[in-house]
């Protein structure tokens, strides 16, 4: 809309912070880079065997990267070479700002994507509700994710897909592609907003509000035109039931006028 600014950027874009000691020695001591995992709050309430099918995924032999992952509980998770480090809480932007991060795990919400986007990490979505559904397709049509059902994947097919963004060099390209779009603008997501509060300021709004707002409630959800088509519908139902009545009485009449001729 005309009176809407996109600021997805403005925390993305913001300075990234030094990582704490124990997550710096973490990273570290990976040869090939570290998958980072968070879905909000969602994973406090999980079911167990869906936090399992993870951990499997996470602790299988074949999976070459180490694991942050936030779980508010840390003892769900852990592998005898501690590559899995579970953590209550984590500074998202900071660890996507790092090069280390090869790839994000999410429910594709509006801030992880963006952010995923800003620092050129490609994703793996497992939507949930409300706009992730959206932002799952949209980060797949884009090429910088992949998207999965949360209600039914395995271990395998998530080790499947980890090892995919890591050899298929497409995800990489177009998620270095999305990141130089986003940030290949004339002003920061600060500066756009600031600019246009002060346009709003001297000389208001009204002609930044769009059309729409203008429409009645029966012009906007468009009733008139669905009560139309309805209406079109049910006339060639009918002409339909009809027709196959009036050829019906036809067949009729006609059967049962050769049996009185043979009668006769």
């Amino acid at each position: 809309m005309p009176n809407t600014v996109p600021v997805g950027d403005i925390m993305a874009g913001r300075p990234g912070k030094a990582l704490p000691r124990d997550l710096e020695d973490f990273m570290s001591a990976s040869k090939e880079g570290v998958i980072l995992v968070s879905f909000g709050s969602f994973f406090d309430f999980a079911m167990p065997e869906i936090v399992r099918k993870f951990c499997d995924a996470f602790t299988d032999r074949r999976n070459r990267l180490r694991v942050i992952w936030k779980m508010k509980d840390t003892k769900v998770c852990s592998s005898d070479d501690g590559r899995i480090k579970l953590m209550p809480w984590i500074s998202q932007n900071d660890l996507l700002a790092d090069p280390r991060v090869q790839m994000f795990i999410s429910h594709g919400g509006f801030n992880g994507i963006i952010e995923s986007a800003y620092h050129a990490k490609p994703l793996i979505i497992f939507p949930l509700w409300g706009d992730q559904p959206a932002n799952a397709v949209a980060a797949e049509n884009k090429g910088i994710g992949i998207r999965m059902d949360i209600g039914d994947f395995s271990s395998e097919a998530l080790l499947y897909n980890i090892n995919k963004l890591l050899d298929d060099p497409t995800y990489k390209r177009n998620a270095r592609l999305s990141s130089a779009i986003l940030r290949d603008r004339p002003y920061t997501a600060a500066q756009r907003v600031s600019a246009m509060i002060d346009h709003v300021i001297k000389y208001g709004d009204e002609h930044l509000r769009t059309g729409a707002f203008k429409l009645s409630t029966t012009q906007f959800f468009m009733f008139d035109i669905f009560a139309f088509l309805l209406a079109a519908c049910i006339a060639v139902l009918l002409a339909v039931i009809l027709l196959c009545y009036c050829v019906y009485r036809t067949c009729r009449k006609c059967c049962y006028s050769g049996k009185k001729s043979k009668t006769a």
